[in-house]
């Protein structure tokens, strides 16, 4: 199944990283236009939306360098990863900043 997996994803990388690289540049426009431009994150408060932040920056970062590990599987899904915790963090930020408001 693993086999598999990877020649399914050697078949279509080309149209995942592209994906990927969408989705994490989403969630920062996202995360910024929550966060920062309302004021919601002051100095010293709430640090989630700022772990969000770097985590997005590290996963762009690893899509971007050219590590010569585009083409494994393993490397797509800690970036897929990334993206995902960057995401929890910032569905947590919404949660916070909603029972804050309220």
């Amino acid at each position: 199944m693993i086999r598999r997996c990877q020649d399914c994803f050697r078949e279509q990388h080309i149209v995942l990283w592209p994906a990927l690289s969408r989705s994490v540049n989403l969630l920062a426009i996202l995360n910024v236009s929550l966060f920062f431009l309302t004021g919601a994150v002051r100095t010293g408060g709430y640090w989630f939306p700022l772990v969000s932040l770097a985590l997005l920056a590290l996963a762009s970062l690893l899509i971007l360098l050219p590590l010569g590990f585009h083409d494994r599987l393993g490397y797509y899904l800690l970036n897929v990863a990334l993206c995902v915790a960057a995401g929890w963090l910032l569905g947590a930020s919404i949660v916070y900043w909603l029972n804050r408001a309220s």
